[in-house]
């Protein structure tokens, strides 16, 4: 019986399974640690997701697929394993603002603060809280993670399929340079 080789979609869900794991034991340190609101640290996110896909890819590259990546599978499987760890991501970040329902204010709160040092108007930021509270549904935070996740996934896998595509071997150039 031949060995079957995993498929995109299973590969993904898995490094997807790996990424978003880390991204919410990242989220649950800065909560315990009381640092979920500070921006420095939370960018570092962005981080997690390049290097958890530069691995990601990198690993199937030259453990699934033969050392052989095309730009296209890359894309493919970078913007999958965002996916996946959005969902995760997303679904645990909801779980979270179940069990503090108080962060749900304190991000609407920090977002006041932003909103008025950007020059908006009080009436401006009372519509805006409205919004935001809209947006606490348990459908939404999920699919706006996902989304995000997508987004972000879709640019950084730009990057890193281009700097890990590999090309197969041509087995016409090398039989040509015996010739030779």
């Amino acid at each position: 019986m031949e060995k079957q080789t995993p498929t995109l979609l299973h590969q993904s869900m898995i490094y997807g399974l790996y990424l978003g794991l880390a991204l919410v034991v990242y989220s649950l340190i800065l909560y315990l640690a009381s640092l979920s609101f500070n921006t420095s640290l939370n960018s570092l996110v962005y981080l997690f997701i390049a290097v958890g896909l530069f691995l990601s890819l990198k690993h199937y590259r030259d453990q699934i697929n033969g050392g052989v990546l095309a730009f296209g599978s890359g894309m493919k499987l970078g913007i999958l394993i965002s996916i996946f760890a959005g969902f995760l991501s997303g679904v645990c970040s909801y779980v979270l603002f179940l069990m503090d329902p108080s962060l749900i204010d304190q991000v609407i709160q920090t977002q006041q603060e932003a909103l008025l040092k950007q020059g908006m108007t009080e009436d401006q930021v009372v519509q805006m809280e409205e919004m935001m509270r809209k947006m606490t549904n348990p459908l939404i935070m999920v699919f706006s993670s996902i989304f995000s996740m997508a987004l972000i996934g879709t640019i950084l896998s730009l990057v890193v399929s281009a700097v890990l595509k590999k090309k197969p071997a041509n087995p016409f150039e090398e039989a040509v340079k015996g010739v030779e």
